[in-house]
């Protein structure tokens, strides 16, 4: 059974990873949650993408309605788990970047080409400073069509890379 609590606001659902099943339909992520409900295609969502990736996965909708919250994915059972990293991946692709190999401003808009984990990006970013994020050891870059690329920490960069970002940043 699912434990519902509310905060005053709005009612939070966590649901018993015991209970959920999820299975692929084709390109589709299916949810059964025994004795409740099945839903035919299931989006899944980080509730906090930057400090807490592994925990609280938000299950909804085509509609973007919450079937409820899954605490910890670990406590899935292992194909459950498996399917759900796996689109996690797909909706949260963020290279993590290696190397800068140049940084160029003009008129406010900053031309960025890196090494990732994925290959060579370019990119471009409004200002630094409105684009940059912080995280505990390092900082999220957004581009402008909101793709986001990760640096953990200045020691992971090579120190030129690392000497460049620090001057801008």
């Amino acid at each position: 059974m699912s434990d519902e609590k509310n905060d005053g606001a709005f009612k939070l659902k966590y649901l018993d990873p015991e209970k959920v099943r999820l299975f692929r339909m084709g390109d589709a992520l299916r949810a059964t949650i025994e004795g409740e409900m099945s839903c035919l295609r299931v989006v899944p969502m980080r509730m906090f993408p930057i400090s807490i990736r592994s925990r609280y996965i938000s299950l909804r909708d085509m509609k973007g309605n919450e079937l409820g919250i899954i605490r910890d994915p670990d406590d899935l059972d292992r194909d459950s788990r498996k399917l759900l990293e796996e689109e996690l991946q797909k909706r949260y692709f963020v290279p993590l970047i290696r190397r800068v190999r140049s940084l160029r401003e003009k008129f406010g808009i900053v031309e960025w080409e890196v090494e990732t984990d994925r290959g060579v990006k370019k990119f471009l970013t409004r200002s630094l400073h409105d684009s940059i994020e912080e995280t505990k050891t390092g900082f999220i870059i957004t581009d402008m069509e909101n793709n986001r690329y990760e640096v953990r920490s200045y020691s992971d960069l090579d120190p030129r890379s690392a000497a460049i970002l620090i001057k801008k940043v």
